[in-house]
C-alpha cells in the first residue's frame, strides 16, 4: 500500500490510480538557462524514485518531463510570473550565444547528469518552444470561454473568474491583492491575473505570430498544454518542488480545468527546498551547487 501526501487536500492519502494498474506522472523538469543545481536534481531524483516503486510494485508508469525553453520569467515569485527578462534571453546575452545554442547546451547538460545519477528516462521530454500550437489552442479556448482576455496584444487569465482558484495554496484573492510586490501591468484586470500570452518587444528574440499578437507564451500555460498533449485530460500524479506550489501550480489548476472543467491532477506531490545556510538553494542568489562540484569533492 503506497501512501502520499497530497498538497491539494493536504493529507496522506491511500493511492489508487485512475486506471487499474497503470499511473500517469508528471514532472516539472528544468529550464535550459543554466546548469541544473542539486536542488533541482534533488526533485527530479525524487521523481525517479517514486516512478521505480510504482513500477516495482506493478504498475505500468507514463512518465513526462517538460523542457522549458522560453517564457520563463526572471522574477518568476513575483506579480504571477509575468515581469522581468526571459531566462533564455538572460542567458543568450551573458554567454553571446542563441537562444537555441543555450537550449541544446543545457539539455545536453542536464541529461548528462541524469546518466550520472543513473535516473531513468523519462518517456518523452516535451519542450516549450516544440508545443506552441497546442499553447495557442488552449488560449483560445480560455478567452472563448470569457475566463482570459486580451489587451495590446497580451493576454492574461481573470482569476476572478475561476472559483476554485487558490484551491492549491490555499491563498484567498484578497491575500494575494494585498500582498502584491510589483506595480501592476497596465493591461491587466487584477494584480493576480497571469499572462498566457505576451507581445514580444522588438529585440526579443523567441517570439511567434499568435492571434492576438506577435509574442510568446507565459511560463504557465507551456505546462499546461504539454502535459495535457502526453498524459490527457486528467493525470495521476503530478510532481515539483514546493517553490511551484503558487503561483505556478496554482495557475496550472485554473488553466487546465478552466479547460475542461474536469479535475486536472488527482494528487500533488511536492518536494522541500534543498538550503544552504537556511536559505533556499537558488540560481538568482548565488548560492547553488551543481552535480560537479559534488563530485569534485
Amino acid at each position: 500500500m503506497l501512501k502520499l501526501y497530497n498538497t491539494l487536500t493536504q493529507k496522506k492519502e491511500i493511492f489508487e490510480p485512475l486506471e487499474t494498474g497503470k499511473v500517469n506522472m508528471y514532472n516539472c523538469g528544468p529550464t535550459v538557462y543554466d546548469f541544473a543545481h542539486i536542488g533541482n536534481l534533488r526533485a527530479f531524483t525524487f521523481a525517479d524514485i517514486l516512478r521505480r516503486h510504482l513500477e516495482n510494485t506493478g504498475y505500468e508508469v507514463r512518465q513526462i518531463m517538460n523542457i522549458t525553453d522560453v517564457g520563463h520569467l526572471t522574477e518568476d515569485d513575483l506579480n504571477q510570473a509575468d515581469s522581468g527578462e526571459d531566462k533564455m534571453l538572460k542567458a543568450s546575452k551573458r554567454e553571446k550565444k542563441t537562444p537555441q545554442d543555450i537550449a541544446n547546451f543545457y539539455t545536453k547538460k542536464f541529461f548528462e547528469d541524469v546518466e550520472k545519477l543513473n535516473l531513468k528516462k523519462a518517456h518523452f521530454y516535451p519542450k516549450a518552444t516544440a508545443h506552441i500550437t497546442q499553447i495557442i489552442k488552449m488560449i483560445k479556448i480560455l478567452t472563448e470561454k470569457g475566463l482570459a482576455y486580451e489587451k495590446n496584444g497580451n493576454v492574461f487569465y481573470d482569476v476572478t473568474k475561476f472559483p476554485d482558484y487558490g484551491k492549491l495554496s490555499k491563498k484567498k484573492l484578497s491575500e494575494l491583492k494585498e500582498n502584491a510586490r510589483l506595480e501592476e501591468h497596465p493591461d491587466k484586470k487584477h494584480s493576480y491575473d497571469f499572462a498566457l500570452w505576451l507581445k514580444a518587444p522588438k529585440e526579443h528574440i523567441l517570439k511567434w505570430e499568435g492571434p492576438w499578437s506577435l509574442g510568446y507564451p507565459g511560463w504557465h500555460i507551456e505546462c499546461s498544454a504539454m502535459s495535457m498533449e502526453y498524459l490527457g485530460e486528467t493525470m495521476d500524479i503530478h510532481t515539483g518542488g514546493e517553490d511551484h506550489i503558487f503561483p505556478h501550480h496554482e495557475n496550472e489548476i485554473a488553466q487546465s480545468e478552466g479547460c475542461t472543467w474536469k479535475d486536472f491532477a488527482k494528487v500533488w506531490v511536492h518536494v522541500r527546498f534543498l538550503l544552504v545556510n537556511d536559505q533556499k538553494m537558488s540560481k538568482s542568489k548565488g548560492n547553488f551547487y551543481i552535480l560537479a562540484d559534488i563530485l569534485n569533492k
